[in-house]
């Protein structure tokens, strides 16, 4: 079936086109809501600027189809293969991506509010400006992908994979970040106020500049991450940040500010908290073996069963 056959079917009132072979056809500014098209072949097909609202995709092929433009709000594409495909500007509000298969997908400044991208892979996307506020990511795979600048707020992120990933800028208020994995990925001057980041992998991320007021920081892993600039500051007292049994071996803190914050049993090996200010913080039981004090603040803060083994103290002098 070619495209004037198609056009002229749905016009007719024909909805099922399942199944069909589209390849390299061109479906521009046109019209398919509602329509059918699951398990059809729509390889190298140019669908930009049409209104595919409602259209079940449900395990198309897409790969290196072109949909700029193009409105899909609501759309069924669970399963569907748009790797490579150019998704610029499309409107996927609402819709449903569950195991589709976007990698290396163009995607920026597309709307994907509220769609559901459960398992999805998004490796090496580019989503940036992108709107992804209060989508489904859990278990997604974000690895290698650019998401700088994006609006995450409040989205759902649980285990989702962001190895690598450029979050630089990236609103991530209020967003649930559980198990997920950040390992090796830029969250500059990102904002991740109020983020759920419990058992969260930090290892080897870029944090500098981040914003993590009033955050869920428990048993996370923040080794060998940088944090200088790094705003721990708590609102109130029944906000305060906690890091407890976190790991920030080698961390670079320089000049945060940590007060109220919950330190306790983590592993702070090695780290620099050269002029940093942890007044009120909650050491009990850390392990600070060899690490900068140097003109910290540690006022008032609950240093009972310390390890300060090697550490230089505030005043410079070497802890035996």
């Amino acid at each position: 079936m070619n495209a004037e056959e198609l056009i002229w079917e749905y016009n007719q009132g024909k909805r099922d086109f399942s199944r069909l072979d589209l390849q390299r056809t061109d479906l521009i500014q046109v019209s398919l809501t509602d329509a059918n098209l699951s398990r059809s072949s729509l390889e190298w097909a140019n669908l930009s600027g049409s209104d595919l609202s409602r259209t079940n995709l449900n395990r198309a092929d897409l790969i290196h189809a072109q949909l700029i433009s193009a409105k899909l709000v609501g759309a069924d594409l669970t399963g569907a293969d748009l790797s490579y495909a150019d998704l610029s500007w499309v409107d996927l509000e609402s819709a449903i991506l569950v195991n589709a298969d976007l990698s290396y997908a163009n995607l920026k400044q597309t709307n994907l509010s509220y769609a559901d991208l459960r398992s999805a892979n998004l490796r090496g996307a580019n989503l940036s400006g992108a709107i992804l506020s209060d989508a489904r990511l859990g278990r997604a795979d974000l690895s290698e992908s650019n998401l700088s600048g994006v609006n995450l707020t409040g989205a759902n992120l649980s285990r989702a994979d962001f190895t690598g990933a450029d979050l630089s800028k990236v609103d991530l208020s209020n967003a649930n970040l559980y198990k997920a994995d950040l390992s090796n990925s830029k969250l500059r001057n990102a904002d991740l106020q109020e983020a759920f980041l419990q058992g969260a992998n930090f290892s080897g991320t870029n944090l500098k500049g981040a914003n993590l007021t009033g955050a869920v920081l428990r048993q996370i892993n923040l080794s060998l991450v940088t944090l200088s600039e790094f705003n721990l500051r708590a609102i109130t007292l029944a906000s305060e940040i906690d890091l407890s049994s976190a790991n920030l071996k080698g961390a670079n803190l320089t000049g945060a500010i940590l007060r109220h914050a919950n330190l306790g049993y983590g592993l702070l090996h090695q780290i620099n908290l050269i002029g940093g200010n942890l007044r009120g913080a909650n050491l009990i039981d850390a392990s600070l073996r060899s690490c900068d004090l140097r003109n910290a603040n540690l006022s008032n803060s609950n240093i009972n069963e310390i390890n300060l083994t090697e550490a230089t103290m505030p005043d410079g002098s070497l802890h035996p």
